[in-house]
């Protein structure tokens, strides 16, 4: 098992762990929204159900297993209602192992989930990082998609139609919460009254029409 498969789009730059301040640095490349779409294998609307920790017996490192619950498949030919994803990084006893720009969905966490693999050895199995991670809360009877950090999302486009020759090129994400070019949040933070937000059906239909 290679822990250290290079898998595009992201490139590592560094690889540390230490037994006080672990860490696995990593650069992400930035994805348009209709490139995490279709190149997702399996596109879901889940609930984490239980993390459990494990080190790995032969590269001692520590990896989180997730159990979620599959609540919808917007995407992807997936048999049973749970399924299980192997992320990088994790704490087992007074040991714990931070992946920069990687945030484990959380127990009890409802949200989409892009996943770019479910068979193979990634750091992190969503397409993207956080570009393939979006938050689901439910207000007022109304369930709204957010981006990890809590900015509510109100819009997604399709760049398909740009012109590679005038598309921006793609750079880097910076933080554990960025999302993919084409999917817009609101600017006034968490404040849903200002703009209005995306409902989960309505972030699901406009997905499956960016899918090819």
């Amino acid at each position: 098992m290679s822990f250290l498969r290079k898998l595009p789009p992201i490139m590592l730059s560094f690889l540390a762990y230490s037994n006080s301040m672990p860490l696995v640095a990593t650069t992400i490349m930035g994805m348009d929204v209709d490139q995490i779409a279709n190149g997702a294998e399996l596109i879901f609307e889940g609930e984490v159900l239980e993390h459990e920790t494990f080190r790995a017996p032969q590269s001692e490192t520590i990896n989180t297993y997730v159990t979620f619950s599959i609540l919808d498949i917007v995407k992807g030919d997936y048999q049973g209602n749970t399924i299980e994803l192997k992320f990088a990084g994790g704490s087992i006893g007074n040991e714990s192992v931070n992946v920069n720009g990687l945030r484990i969905p959380k127990e009890g966490e409802q949200g989409l989930y892009f996943v770019e693999s479910v068979n193979r050895n990634l750091i992190n199995p969503l397409i993207g990082w956080s570009q393939g991670h979006l938050i689901i809360h439910e207000e007022n009877g109304r369930r709204v998609v957010y981006a990890p950090d809590g900015r509510p999302i109100i819009d997604i486009q399709s760049l398909s139609s740009i012109p590679l020759a005038i598309k921006r090129l793609s750079g880097t994400i910076k933080s554990d919460s960025d999302v993919a070019a084409g999917v817009s949040v609101s600017e006034n933070g968490t404040d849903i009254t200002a703009e209005r937000p995306l409902l989960v059906d309505e972030f699901k239909d406009k997905v499956l029409e960016m899918i090819k």
